[in-house]
């Protein structure tokens, strides 16, 4: 056999075993995630990359990093809502007329490591439980509960839980910002 002749056939073996690759990838589909699914994974997601930078943000405050880095992960309303709350904070350093506490985590001493838990969808709404993990076990309680709704496909933070407490407008953000914006009005 002619060196000419080994040329061609080695081409076309190496194209036809190329094509047979590409329909091999093509042939197995990426599983498609429940909403559970998709929902837990954006939250883990969204902690994983919140908390170690919280942890080290010097000087900083995270949730205004987040607000303006991850800004397509929030809803108008509730970014808006702590974009004014950051304002007024720093409008008056000496007293605190804003947030004291991580709007994302429900705490002034973040845990180094939080997962999700419990994930609850319904009707394009997700509310995904969120344990701080210590010494290596999760939190029984859920430390905070992230509410997100499925817009254009993607999810979005639309408020924080806290839980039940004695004061209603102490339960979710969205109530606690407004409880401070309206105080702030009110002392004008």
């Amino acid at each position: 056999m002619s060196c000419s002749r080994t040329i061609p056939r080695v081409a076309i073996g190496l194209l036809l075993l190329m094509a047979a690759g590409a329909f091999a990838q093509k042939a197995s589909p990426k599983p498609v995630l429940t909403p559970e699914q998709s929902c837990r994974a954006y939250v883990q997601k969204f902690y994983g990359w919140y908390v170690p930078a919280m942890l080290h943000s010097g000087n900083k405050v995270m949730s205004d990093v987040a607000l303006d880095r991850k800004d397509f992960a929030f809803s108008p309303e509730l970014r808006k809502s702590l974009k004014e709350d950051l304002a007024a904070s720093r409008k008056n350093k000496d007293e605190i007329v804003g947030l004291d506490f991580d709007p994302f985590l429900n705490t002034q001493d973040p845990e180094h490591r939080y997962v999700v838990g419990t994930v609850t969808v319904k009707d394009a709404h997700c509310s995904a439980n969120v344990h701080g993990v210590v010494s290596g076990k999760k939190n029984e309680k859920s430390d905070v509960t992230p509410e997100l709704e499925l817009r254009d496909g993607r999810w979005t933070f639309i408020n924080f839980h806290y839980g039940q407490t004695e004061k209603p407008e102490d339960e979710n953000l969205l109530a606690v910002l407004k409880t401070l914006r309206d105080a702030r009005k009110t002392s004008r």
